[in-house]
């Protein structure tokens, strides 16, 4: 998926489109596409359905979508849509009803294009929900990378929808169809628990949503700090995955008024369902922010903003995606305002904090995280 230029030209049955990748950085390595789209592209050209009766679900930077004119995009990602405007825009094209993965999904389309998801509980989240949609007869296309599939993905196909088959590979892609059928699909909620020792309460995770089924230990690791903290009126949970840095901090008195912000529609949820849960009389004052980052946050500044960014651009190992999220920051922050970031510890991101902070200093380290703080004038 990787290309020396940036807007590059994908050439498809349905024309020939410029296409850009969200975020977009100078001197792009990556393209906005790959063989799993020109697999599916190709596929439902052949077949000679209109865009009109075609859900697409999991288009990452607009690809299929731009080629296709679909009835609608099934999404998570903010990240994605942000992606297919930009490129629709960009090749005038109509723009696309987008549907949230926590909304229920148009019925009744005649084809479902799919780009299989990394995270099998959202792949099976997906077709567990399409399978009570769908039409009998009804065919989903879904193709993926070969290094990124399930040996299983033919029968995880087969087990919600209906006879499947595992058609021809291309450029180290691969395609699957199935056809829905008269079967009864397994009803699969793709929600994880785990308990909380810090809270007394299980949290929840919906079937996209990192680390859902237990905490991880770079926020282990930050939560171990949080009891250090000054006290602050306002504090943004950023990349907020189920909210348990937020809830934590709410637990022990850091912050009264808490924003959780992801880009995940499935991590914005969760983190409502666990704070309601767990907090119903504070739930009120909480709000819940699903974008790019802090782009689009209109609430107001805080003291305090905890970040466990992330490391990966859709399947590959990159720290643009952190610096991205963290060169928002400061902007949000009042003065005096502080950043508290947990990162692996081969992640350096010291000199981007340094561009919009006046104080930066590691606070803490172990073997795998470094704990930095970042705080303004």
């Amino acid at each position: 998926m990787t290309a020396a230029a940036h807007g590059a030209r994908h050439e498809t049955p349905y024309g020939a489109f410029q296409l850009n990748c969200y975020p977009a950085r100078p001197n792009e390595r990556l393209v906005a596409w790959c063989s799993a789209d020109t697999l599916l592209l190709e596929e439902t050209h052949r077949r000679g359905i209109l865009g009109s009766g075609i859900l697409v679900v999991n288009d990452i930077y607009g690809a299929l979508c731009v080629a296709l004119e679909p009835h609608a995009l099934w999404t998570d990602s903010a990240l994605a849509v942000l992606a297919l405007r930009h490129n629709e825009r960009a090749n005038r094209r109509t723009q696309t009803r987008i549907v949230w993965s926590t909304e229920v999904p148009p019925a009744a389309p005649e084809l479902v294009v799919l780009r299989i998801p990394k995270q099998r509980p959202l792949f099976e989240y997906q077709l567990s929900r399409l399978a009570r949609l769908l039409p009998e007869q009804t065919t989903v296309l879904a193709a993926g990378m070969d290094k990124h599939l399930s040996p299983h993905t033919a029968a995880i196909l087969e087990r919600y929808i209906g006879p499947a088959q595992r058609h021809r590979g291309q450029h180290k892609a691969r395609l699957f169809s199935a056809i829905r059928d008269e079967r009864s699909a397994p009803e699969y909620t793709g929600i994880a628990t785990y308990h909380s020792e810090a809270l007394s309460a299980e949290l929840c995770g919906l079937a996209n949503v990192f680390s859902r089924e237990k905490l991880d230990m770079g926020t282990r690791f930050l939560l171990e700090q949080l009891h250090t903290l000054a006290p602050a009126e306002t504090l943004i949970d950023l990349a907020c995955g189920n909210g348990i840095l937020g809830l934590v901090a709410l637990r022990q008195g850091v912050a009264s008024n808490i924003a959780f912000c992801d880009e995940s529609a499935m991590a914005v949820r969760s983190a409502s369902l666990n704070a309601s849960r767990i907090f119903p009389q504070e739930a009120s004052s909480a709000s819940f922010h699903q974008g790019d980052g802090l782009l689009e946050y209109r609430n107001k500044t805080a003291q305090i903003i905890l970040c466990n960014p992330p490391f990966h651009l859709q399947h590959t190992v990159d720290d643009f995606a952190g610096r991205h999220l963290l060169q928002q920051c400061s902007q949000h922050l009042q003065s005096r305002g502080r950043l508290y970031l947990v990162a692996n510890r081969h992640l350096d991101y010291l000199p981007t904090l340094r561009r919009t902070f006046d104080r930066v200093e590691k606070l803490a380290s172990n073997a795998q995280f470094n704990i930095v703080l970042a705080q303004k004038s």
